[in-house]
């Protein structure tokens, strides 16, 4: 007791205040910072590991987890159906919602190893937010191949219940 009441006489309620910062600080390096250390370095670890691993699949040209018959399943998914049957299925879809679909814009793009072509399909439509969503979901339900790239409202006043969409799909295809 003696000494805790010569330390407060001579460090004061400042040097006292600093000296408990100055524990408090080494709890916190060993509780939290020595963890966050251990753990960035297990992340550096895994990511030189994954970063190596990429750099071989790169190299091989073939996916390391996959086989060369796995990839012509894969594309060969994109090849079953004609695009017309999808963009048939699209309209189904918008039509089951009551919904018309406006003159859209059409882009036909393939990638770089030609197994694949990208159908991009922007289509206007007028609804209900209700409508446009429904349709929107039952489009990627009816056509697995479809993808949902952008969809943008406009309300032309604050009471309307008619919104004007631009939804824009990209629908797969094989090119076999």
């Amino acid at each position: 007791m003696a000494a805790s009441r010569r330390a407060w006489i001579f460090l004061g309620w400042p040097g006292v205040l600093g000296l408990a910062l100055l524990v408090g600080a080494a709890g916190v390096y060993l509780t939290v910072v020595q963890d966050r250390t251990a753990r960035l370095t297990e992340l550096k670890r895994e990511s030189a590991s994954l970063k190596s691993r990429i750099e071989r699949a790169a190299k091989s040209g073939i996916p390391e987890t996959g086989s060369m018959e796995e990839l012509n399943k894969f594309y060969g998914f994109f090849s079953g159906t004609p695009l017309t049957e999808w963009l048939d299925k699209l309209y189904l879809a918008a039509a089951a919602q009551k919904l018309v679909l406006e003159q859209g814009e059409y882009r036909l793009n393939t990638d770089k190893t030609g197994k694949l072509a990208r159908y991009q399909v922007t289509l206007p439509v007028k609804g209900s937010y209700l409508q446009i969503r429904q349709f929107a979901d039952q489009a990627l339900i009816d056509v697995p191949v479809a993808a949902l790239d952008d969809i943008n409202f406009k309300r032309e006043a604050i009471g309307a219940t008619q919104l004007e969409a631009r939804i824009k799909f990209t629908l797969y295809a094989g090119t076999n």
